[in-house]
């Protein structure tokens, strides 16, 4: 049995051989990399923040009866089984729980900004569509749905699975909502736009809407376009009046101001930062923290939302949903092929495309991974 959803397919479609790795084999690495971790951080926080308030929460199996049908470990709910008033709350609670220990290759000041960076862009997020005008038809509809031959309509040996995050209704038109994050230019004209009109996830979910009975949909893209700021230090004038007010973009904060020999930390809001002394005798320059960036974030993305958030309308016809399904098929078939011969291409122009692909040392090394290996720095999941 095959099973297909948007990310093994497009695995396959980039590189063979990266597929028979990850979803043959089912090796992939340890610790992912910053731009799939942020991605899947900022779907999942979208995902919390529309959340029914004081609903019965998502840890819970089955008709909510009482506390004890609770997870008492869920971090959204605290055991309680109902999701809090305030969606933020739990928001804050999971990016807590997720960025509570910084892997090897992050400061703590680094994993604490990337936190701070997904929490002020959804509050951005949320006060620059606070006025939608799209109605929500269906959440989470999650599918397993058999893949059928367009020739002959039987079912085949494979599986298409995912989720479709909610339906919106606009007007007589009804669309497959999806959010993307990217680090690209999201202006109206840029070419980022052409390429989604091509995006697997959007295809498979638009054809399972189809074949769930939901109706023929388009997609409505949400893109996320991350931060190009970065923490920065403060001129000397600036740190001087941030010392002396507790101000900083609009926001108060609680300053402990630094010792007659300036060269030691100060604290904001009980965290530390680095001050650096000036030439002139009690002169000095500090360090933004991530809470005093996450204003300044905030700040940036409201005077300027168009640069951070987009939506765009793709409408996918019949004849869409017709040729995907041929596209479907076709890939299929060519797994099913590789697979009995055992035997897998790789495509040499996608090892360092974009990014660099996780496997590609052993590509370069010649290195044979068989089916009970697990290289160091990669683990093995079940698919």
């Amino acid at each position: 049995m095959v099973n297909l959803s948007a990310s093994s397919i497009a695995t396959y479609k980039a590189c063979p051989y990266r597929y028979y790795y990850q979803y043959i084999l089912g090796l992939v690495p340890i610790e992912d990399t910053d731009s799939q971790r942020i991605g899947t951080n900022w779907h999942r926080i979208q995902e919390i923040a529309n959340m029914e308030p004081g609903g019965v929460c998502e840890c819970v199996e089955g008709d909510y009866e009482g506390e004890e049908e609770a997870n008492p470990t869920c971090v959204l709910c605290g055991g309680r089984g109902l999701f809090p008033d305030d969606p933020m709350d739990a928001v804050i609670a999971h990016l807590n729980q997720t960025y509570a220990t910084p892997p090897l290759s992050k400061t703590i000041e680094e994993w604490e900004t990337e936190k701070i960076i997904l929490l002020y862009s959804l509050v951005g997020y949320q006060w620059y569509y606070q006025d939608t005008e799209y109605k929500t038809e269906q959440l989470e509809q999650k599918f397993e749905i058999p893949l059928k031959s367009p020739i002959t309509g039987r079912k085949l040996q494979a599986n298409l699975r995912g989720k479709i995050d909610r339906v919106f209704a606009a007007g007589s038109n009804r669309f497959v909502h999806e959010y993307k994050s990217t680090s690209k230019n999201i202006d109206p004209d840029s070419t980022y736009w052409n390429h989604l009109t091509l995006d697997t996830q959007t295809r498979l979910y638009t054809y399972a809407a189809n074949q769930l009975g939901l109706g023929m949909c388009g997609v409505l893209y949400d893109v996320w376009s991350k931060p190009q700021i970065k923490p920065k230090k403060l001129t000397q004038a600036e740190s001087k009046k941030f010392v002396a007010d507790g101000e900083y973009c609009g926001e108060g904060f609680e300053v402990m101001e630094p010792p007659e020999e300036v060269g030691g930390g100060i604290r904001v809001n009980g965290v530390s930062t680095q001050i650096e002394p000036g030439a002139k005798e009690g002169t000095f320059a500090i360090r933004e923290t991530p809470e005093m960036f996450g204003v300044r974030l905030l700040q940036d993305i409201t005077t300027r939302p168009e640069f951070y958030f987009a939506r765009k309308e793709i409408v996918h016809h019949a004849d869409d949903i017709k040729a995907f399904e041929w596209q479907l098929f076709n890939i299929y078939q060519s797994i099913r092929q590789m697979s009995r011969n055992d035997c897998w291409w790789r495509n040499e122009h996608q090892c360092e495309a974009t990014f660099k692909c996780s496997y590609i040392d052993w590509c370069y090394n010649h290195v044979n991974i068989g089916p009970d290996d697990v290289p160091e720095g990669f683990r093995k999941v079940g698919r």
